[in-house]
């Protein structure tokens, strides 16, 4: 799977991933797992992983770099996004049902079959 670090803390090697499918979130923890003891994922990174689902979460391992801060401008564009709409609620129009009563004949018109 390939996915954008939303998110990431360096001291404790965690990250949150946009997944390439659009799906949940995927969740990295490599606090425990071997990888290189340099430098770590930062927001905006391109990065590929191996994924599995355990507990009703996505989770990462093994990830590899593809291309450093290719998505940069995607986290503080999601918060942007995030902030607008609670400025802006949009509200569902509501129509109301009001149930015709029966005239004893068919509410809908028959289709006629040749």
């Amino acid at each position: 799977m390939i996915g954008v670090v939303l998110w990431s803390d360096a001291s404790d090697r965690k990250a949150v991933i946009w997944c390439e499918d659009q799906g949940d979130l995927a969740f990295l923890n490599s606090a425990g797992e071997t990888l290189h003891s340099g430098a770590f994922f930062d927001a905006g990174d391109v990065v590929q992983f191996d994924m599995e689902v355990r507990a009703s979460m996505r989770r990462a391992h093994n990830p590899r770099l593809v291309l450093e801060r290719a998505g940069a401008e995607l986290p503080d564009a999601l918060l942007r996004g995030a902030s607008e709409e609670s400025a802006h609620p949009q509200t569902a129009q509501i129509i109301q049902f009001c149930p015709r009563e029966r005239s004893g004949g068919p509410e809908f018109p028959r289709v006629h079959e040749a």
